[in-house]
Protein backbone atom coordinates (compact mmCIF):
# COMPACT_ATOMS: atom_id res chain seq x y z
CA UNK A 1 0.00 0.00 0.00
CA UNK A 2 1.39 3.51 -1.30
CA UNK A 3 2.19 6.21 1.64
CA UNK A 4 0.69 8.80 -0.72
CA UNK A 5 -2.28 9.74 -1.51
CA UNK A 6 -3.29 11.21 -5.08
CA UNK A 7 -5.64 13.21 -6.59
CA UNK A 8 -6.79 14.26 -10.14
CA UNK A 9 -8.03 17.50 -11.30
CA UNK A 10 -10.09 17.32 -14.19
CA UNK A 11 -10.13 21.00 -16.18
CA UNK A 12 -12.60 20.26 -19.06
CA UNK A 13 -10.53 17.74 -21.38
CA UNK A 14 -7.11 17.70 -19.52
CA UNK A 15 -6.72 15.77 -15.94
CA UNK A 16 -3.53 16.58 -13.44
CA UNK A 17 -2.23 14.27 -10.70
CA UNK A 18 -1.28 15.86 -7.59
CA UNK A 19 -0.11 14.43 -4.75
CA UNK A 20 -2.06 15.26 -1.60
CA UNK A 21 0.53 15.32 1.18
CA UNK A 22 3.19 17.96 -0.41
CA UNK A 23 1.15 19.25 -3.23
CA UNK A 24 3.48 17.70 -5.69
CA UNK A 25 2.00 17.85 -9.37
CA UNK A 26 3.62 15.21 -11.25
CA UNK A 27 1.41 16.04 -14.71
CA UNK A 28 -1.29 16.11 -17.11
CA UNK A 29 -3.34 13.60 -19.72
CA UNK A 30 -5.09 15.03 -21.89
CA UNK A 31 -7.40 14.17 -24.31
CA UNK A 32 -8.83 15.96 -27.76
CA UNK A 33 -10.44 15.40 -30.51
CA UNK A 34 -7.58 14.05 -32.73
CA UNK A 35 -5.89 11.81 -29.76
CA UNK A 36 -4.66 11.75 -26.39
CA UNK A 37 -1.06 12.97 -24.82
CA UNK A 38 0.41 13.77 -21.41
CA UNK A 39 1.50 17.41 -21.23
CA UNK A 40 3.07 18.89 -18.62
CA UNK A 41 5.17 16.55 -17.04
CA UNK A 42 7.06 17.80 -14.18
CA UNK A 43 10.36 17.40 -12.04
CA UNK A 44 10.03 16.54 -7.99
CA UNK A 45 11.17 20.73 -7.64
CA UNK A 46 8.25 21.19 -10.46
CA UNK A 47 10.07 22.40 -13.69
CA UNK A 48 8.63 20.73 -16.48
CA UNK A 49 10.03 19.15 -18.90
CA UNK A 50 7.71 18.61 -22.59
CA UNK A 51 6.99 21.27 -25.05
CA UNK A 52 3.64 20.54 -25.76
CA UNK A 53 2.89 21.85 -29.32
CA UNK A 54 5.87 23.58 -31.37
CA UNK A 55 4.25 25.82 -33.90
CA UNK A 56 6.50 24.46 -36.82
CA UNK A 57 5.41 20.99 -35.75
CA UNK A 58 1.68 21.16 -33.40
CA UNK A 59 1.52 17.64 -33.84
CA UNK A 60 4.37 17.30 -31.79
CA UNK A 61 2.08 16.78 -28.78
CA UNK A 62 4.01 16.44 -25.56
CA UNK A 63 4.72 12.63 -24.63
CA UNK A 64 2.59 11.09 -27.85
CA UNK A 65 1.94 8.00 -30.01
CA UNK A 66 2.38 8.41 -33.70
CA UNK A 67 2.11 6.30 -36.69
CA UNK A 68 1.99 7.14 -41.11
CA UNK A 69 1.24 5.55 -42.88
CA UNK A 70 -0.93 3.17 -41.79
CA UNK A 71 -2.15 0.39 -44.12
CA UNK A 72 -5.41 -1.38 -44.00
CA UNK A 73 -8.22 -3.44 -46.89
CA UNK A 74 -6.53 -1.03 -49.41
CA UNK A 75 -6.32 2.26 -47.90
CA UNK A 76 -3.71 4.49 -46.37
CA UNK A 77 -4.05 6.13 -43.17
CA UNK A 78 -1.60 8.99 -41.33
CA UNK A 79 -2.30 9.09 -37.47
CA UNK A 80 1.12 11.26 -37.26
CA UNK A 81 0.26 14.56 -38.58
CA UNK A 82 -2.81 16.59 -36.54
CA UNK A 83 -4.31 20.11 -37.65
CA UNK A 84 -3.54 23.02 -37.78
CA UNK A 85 -1.04 23.05 -41.32
CA UNK A 86 2.42 24.62 -40.65
CA UNK A 87 2.21 25.76 -44.32
CA UNK A 88 -0.16 26.25 -46.82
CA UNK A 89 -0.64 23.28 -48.80
CA UNK A 90 1.43 21.12 -45.97
CA UNK A 91 2.18 17.96 -47.36
CA UNK A 92 2.00 15.85 -44.14
CA UNK A 93 -1.71 17.08 -44.10
CA UNK A 94 -2.75 14.08 -46.31
CA UNK A 95 -4.95 11.39 -45.13
CA UNK A 96 -5.53 12.59 -41.44
CA UNK A 97 -6.86 10.13 -38.99
CA UNK A 98 -7.37 10.68 -35.47
CA UNK A 99 -7.23 8.25 -32.44
CA UNK A 100 -11.00 8.24 -31.18
CA UNK A 101 -12.17 8.21 -27.73
CA UNK A 102 -15.10 6.55 -27.94
CA UNK A 103 -15.34 4.88 -24.38
CA UNK A 104 -14.73 6.78 -21.20
CA UNK A 105 -11.56 6.88 -19.45
CA UNK A 106 -11.12 5.01 -16.33
CA UNK A 107 -8.93 6.65 -13.59
CA UNK A 108 -7.31 4.25 -10.80
CA UNK A 109 -4.83 4.17 -8.30
CA UNK A 110 -1.48 2.41 -9.37
CA UNK A 111 1.45 1.82 -6.78
CA UNK A 112 3.23 5.16 -6.16
CA UNK A 113 0.63 7.11 -8.30
CA UNK A 114 -2.63 7.19 -11.26
CA UNK A 115 -3.42 5.48 -13.78
CA UNK A 116 -5.28 6.42 -16.70
CA UNK A 117 -6.67 3.72 -18.94
CA UNK A 118 -8.42 4.68 -22.67
CA UNK A 119 -9.55 2.64 -25.37
CA UNK A 120 -9.34 4.33 -28.85
CA UNK A 121 -10.67 3.65 -32.50
CA UNK A 122 -8.12 4.64 -34.75
CA UNK A 123 -10.41 6.07 -37.70
CA UNK A 124 -9.11 7.24 -40.92
CA UNK A 125 -10.46 10.77 -43.03
CA UNK A 126 -13.67 9.03 -43.91
CA UNK A 127 -13.94 7.84 -40.24
CA UNK A 128 -13.86 4.06 -41.21
CA UNK A 129 -12.23 2.42 -38.14
CA UNK A 130 -8.60 1.20 -39.34
CA UNK A 131 -7.65 -0.44 -35.59
CA UNK A 132 -8.10 -0.54 -31.50
CA UNK A 133 -6.20 0.89 -29.21
CA UNK A 134 -6.01 0.22 -25.74
CA UNK A 135 -3.51 3.52 -23.87
CA UNK A 136 -2.44 3.08 -20.42
CA UNK A 137 -0.74 6.13 -18.67
CA UNK A 138 0.60 5.85 -15.39
CA UNK A 139 2.45 8.94 -13.50
CA UNK A 140 4.25 7.71 -10.30
CA UNK A 141 7.19 8.63 -8.22
CA UNK A 142 10.67 7.55 -8.93
CA UNK A 143 13.85 7.49 -6.77
CA UNK A 144 14.57 11.40 -7.57
CA UNK A 145 12.49 11.78 -10.54
CA UNK A 146 8.55 12.00 -11.83
CA UNK A 147 7.90 9.04 -13.65
CA UNK A 148 5.37 8.84 -16.46
CA UNK A 149 4.75 5.17 -18.05
CA UNK A 150 2.75 4.82 -22.07
CA UNK A 151 2.19 1.60 -23.02
CA UNK A 152 0.06 1.46 -26.20
CA UNK A 153 -1.32 -1.98 -27.38
CA UNK A 154 -2.80 -1.83 -30.99
CA UNK A 155 -5.40 -4.69 -31.88
CA UNK A 156 -6.89 -5.32 -36.16
CA UNK A 157 -9.98 -5.80 -34.64
CA UNK A 158 -11.20 -4.61 -38.55
CA UNK A 159 -8.80 -6.56 -40.64
CA UNK A 160 -5.21 -7.16 -41.25
CA UNK A 161 -3.22 -3.85 -40.75
CA UNK A 162 0.43 -3.00 -41.87
CA UNK A 163 2.29 -0.04 -39.55
CA UNK A 164 4.82 0.48 -42.26
CA UNK A 165 8.32 1.42 -42.06
CA UNK A 166 8.84 5.00 -40.93
CA UNK A 167 10.04 7.77 -39.10
CA UNK A 168 6.91 8.72 -38.39
CA UNK A 169 6.51 6.41 -35.03
CA UNK A 170 6.12 4.95 -32.55
CA UNK A 171 6.58 6.49 -28.79
CA UNK A 172 8.26 9.39 -27.94
CA UNK A 173 8.36 13.52 -27.28
CA UNK A 174 8.76 16.79 -28.06
CA UNK A 175 11.37 17.91 -25.23
CA UNK A 176 11.13 21.65 -23.87
CA UNK A 177 13.37 23.79 -24.99
CA UNK A 178 15.63 25.00 -22.63
CA UNK A 179 17.48 21.28 -22.15
CA UNK A 180 18.09 21.40 -25.93
CA UNK A 181 21.80 21.37 -27.27
CA UNK A 182 21.20 24.49 -28.78
CA UNK A 183 20.26 26.53 -25.37
CA UNK A 184 23.41 24.86 -23.74
CA UNK A 185 22.09 21.28 -23.23
CA UNK A 186 23.71 17.93 -23.72
CA UNK A 187 22.32 14.75 -25.25
CA UNK A 188 23.16 12.37 -22.60
CA UNK A 189 23.69 8.13 -23.43
CA UNK A 190 24.63 4.81 -21.18
CA UNK A 191 27.98 4.19 -20.84
CA UNK A 192 28.79 7.97 -19.64
CA UNK A 193 27.98 9.49 -23.47
CA UNK A 194 27.49 12.90 -23.54
CA UNK A 195 27.18 15.17 -26.86
CA UNK A 196 24.52 16.12 -29.36
CA UNK A 197 21.64 13.71 -30.59
CA UNK A 198 23.63 12.66 -33.48
CA UNK A 199 25.72 10.96 -31.52
CA UNK A 200 23.23 8.48 -29.98
CA UNK A 201 20.67 8.53 -33.35
CA UNK A 202 19.85 5.07 -34.13
CA UNK A 203 22.67 3.92 -31.82
CA UNK A 204 21.70 1.55 -29.06
CA UNK A 205 21.86 2.77 -25.65
CA UNK A 206 19.55 1.64 -22.37
CA UNK A 207 18.17 5.09 -22.58
CA UNK A 208 18.40 8.51 -23.89
CA UNK A 209 18.11 11.67 -21.86
CA UNK A 210 18.09 15.77 -22.23
CA UNK A 211 19.84 18.08 -19.65
CA UNK A 212 21.28 21.12 -18.88
CA UNK A 213 21.67 23.68 -15.84
CA UNK A 214 18.86 26.28 -14.68
CA UNK A 215 20.78 29.46 -12.77
CA UNK A 216 19.73 28.92 -9.08
CA UNK A 217 18.67 25.43 -9.54
CA UNK A 218 21.28 23.39 -11.07
CA UNK A 219 20.74 20.36 -12.99
CA UNK A 220 17.41 18.50 -14.24
CA UNK A 221 16.37 16.83 -17.31
CA UNK A 222 14.40 14.00 -19.19
CA UNK A 223 15.37 10.51 -19.75
CA UNK A 224 13.10 8.16 -21.73
CA UNK A 225 13.79 4.41 -21.50
CA UNK A 226 11.81 1.37 -23.41
CA UNK A 227 9.33 -0.13 -20.86
CA UNK A 228 9.65 -4.31 -20.12
CA UNK A 229 7.62 -6.11 -22.91
CA UNK A 230 7.81 -3.27 -25.36
CA UNK A 231 8.36 -4.09 -29.14
CA UNK A 232 11.70 -3.56 -30.03
CA UNK A 233 12.89 -0.68 -31.48
CA UNK A 234 15.46 2.43 -32.17
CA UNK A 235 15.74 6.02 -30.90
CA UNK A 236 15.47 8.55 -33.47
CA UNK A 237 16.33 11.41 -31.88
CA UNK A 238 17.13 15.17 -32.95
CA UNK A 239 18.74 18.45 -31.49
CA UNK A 240 15.68 20.50 -31.74
CA UNK A 241 14.03 18.03 -29.18
CA UNK A 242 12.28 15.30 -31.43
CA UNK A 243 12.77 12.46 -29.49
CA UNK A 244 11.43 8.93 -30.44
CA UNK A 245 11.12 5.28 -30.04
CA UNK A 246 10.72 4.00 -33.09
CA UNK A 247 9.89 0.16 -33.55
CA UNK A 248 8.74 0.97 -36.83
CA UNK A 249 11.93 2.37 -38.28
CA UNK A 250 13.57 -0.15 -40.27
CA UNK A 251 10.48 -2.99 -41.20
CA UNK A 252 7.23 -2.93 -41.28
CA UNK A 253 4.66 -4.52 -38.45
CA UNK A 254 2.26 -6.69 -39.78
CA UNK A 255 -1.09 -7.65 -37.99
CA UNK A 256 -3.46 -10.34 -38.87
CA UNK A 257 -7.21 -10.16 -38.18
CA UNK A 258 -7.10 -9.78 -34.60
CA UNK A 259 -3.48 -9.64 -33.83
CA UNK A 260 -1.85 -7.21 -31.61
CA UNK A 261 0.79 -5.32 -31.08
CA UNK A 262 2.59 -3.29 -28.08
CA UNK A 263 5.24 -0.31 -27.81
CA UNK A 264 5.76 1.14 -24.53
CA UNK A 265 8.02 4.19 -23.26
CA UNK A 266 8.94 5.47 -19.65
CA UNK A 267 9.94 9.01 -19.47
CA UNK A 268 11.87 10.09 -16.24
CA UNK A 269 11.86 14.06 -15.47
CA UNK A 270 14.35 14.07 -13.04
CA UNK A 271 16.56 17.07 -10.98
CA UNK A 272 20.27 17.02 -10.07
CA UNK A 273 22.60 15.42 -13.08
CA UNK A 274 21.83 12.32 -14.56
CA UNK A 275 24.32 9.14 -13.61
CA UNK A 276 24.19 5.32 -15.31
CA UNK A 277 23.26 4.21 -11.81
CA UNK A 278 20.41 6.95 -11.29
CA UNK A 279 19.51 5.83 -14.50
CA UNK A 280 19.22 1.91 -13.96
CA UNK A 281 16.64 2.53 -11.06
CA UNK A 282 14.50 3.75 -13.58
CA UNK A 283 15.03 1.44 -16.07
CA UNK A 284 12.17 -0.73 -16.04
CA UNK A 285 13.22 -4.45 -16.17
Amino acid sequence: MSEHQFTVVENKQNHYVMDVATQRWLGGFAVSHYRPWVFPLYTPSGITVLQESPPDHPFHSGFFVGQSPVLAVGRTANFWATPPDRVAGDPLQKAVGRMAAESPLKVEPYADGVRFELPLVWRDEDERPVLDELRRVDFHLGDGATLCDMTSVKTAAYGPVTLAATKFGSIGMRVEPRLLPDFGGVVIGDAGRRGRSDDLHEQPSAYVAYENELTGHGAYGVLMTPLAGSAPGVWFIRDYGMAMYDATRHDDVVLDAGGSWTVGLRVAAYDRPLTDERARHWIAQ
